[in-house]
């Protein structure tokens, strides 16, 4: 009896499969290196493996395309809803700043006040003297008129309202500081306790106790220890809206018919080194 013939085993036919392939690229990228002419086998291989790549290939890259622009359009949407938004958000914001600016030239007709800070631009400029015996009195400034400084601008820092320019000369200028024992100094200021601006003058400056003191204000006016104190643009020198520091303590005149504020300055008088010249915007700046 003859014995049956062993089937080979599918493994090793694969495998076969496999080897002989990865021999036929080799052949194939060996004849490529050496830039030979590609005989008609290799040509028809390769056409072959080329366009079976292709066809394969074209629907992955087609859906790819696809979620690509999808994925655009979502972004092209997203910026326009964020940019339809911004300018809802503008057209918004034009018109509350059109009922302010509306409201403000009313306010300013009916105060009588000229100009408020909207008015002015800064000129920026560093303290470079101070006297001794005169230290809460003036100060010297690196700016004057050669850079367009006037007598009676007003001087400020970043935390509030310095003083003014009482005198100028080509290169510098002297600040009358609001602390000055000048009584014929007095300022036209607004305390404002959260309802209506109640009007007062600064009267004098405690050295010893670092406070201005302001008065005028009737004793029937509501005032609050913390209530915030500006200058009031009355005066026609200091434009409205310039912090001149907090309430402090509040008593009343001997006659008990006026409050007496005492306000702490938010400005350090002790340490002032850099300052800013209030100028009416269109005035020439030359430095």
């Amino acid at each position: 009896m003859l014995g049956k013939k062993k089937k080979i085993p599918k493994k090793y036919i694969v495998i076969g499969i496999i080897i002989l392939i990865i021999i036929i690229l080799i052949i194939l990228s060996f004849s490529l290196k050496k830039d030979k002419k590609m005989n008609p086998i290799f040509s028809f291989i390769r056409d072959g493996v080329l366009s079976v790549e292709k066809f394969v290939s074209y629907p992955f890259i087609f859906v790819k395309n696809k979620v690509n622009d999808y994925n655009d359009l979502m972004d092209v949407k997203k910026d326009n809803d964020i940019l339809k938004t911004s300018i809802d958000r503008i057209d918004s914001v034009e018109t509350e700043n059109v009922e302010l600016r509306r409201q403000l030239e009313a306010l300013k007709s009916e105060l009588n006040i000229d100009y408020t800070l909207s008015d002015y631009e800064y000129l920026n400029g560093t303290v470079i003297s101070r006297n001794v015996g005169y230290w809460f009195n003036t100060i010297t400034i690196d700016k004057g008129s050669y850079s367009g400084v006037e007598k009676d601008m007003v001087v400020i820092n970043a935390k509030g309202l310095i003083g003014k320019v009482i005198r100028t000369t080509t290169f510098t200028s002297d600040v009358r500081l609001i602390t000055t024992s000048d009584t014929n100094n007095k300022i036209s200021v607004s305390v404002s306790n959260g309802g209506d601006n109640l009007y007062g003058l600064i009267n004098s400056f405690d050295y010893g106790n670092n406070y201005l003191e302001v008065e005028g204000i009737s004793n029937t006016k509501n005032v609050s220890i913390g209530n915030k104190v500006y200058t009031s643009g009355l005066g026609g020198i200091f434009p409205s809206g310039i912090l001149i520091g907090e309430v402090s303590d509040i008593t009343t005149d001997s006659y008990d018919l006026a409050k007496l504020i005492k306000v702490r300055p938010s400005v350090d008088f002790n340490d002032i080194n850099y300052v800013s010249v209030l100028k009416r915007k269109g005035v020439n700046n030359d430095n």
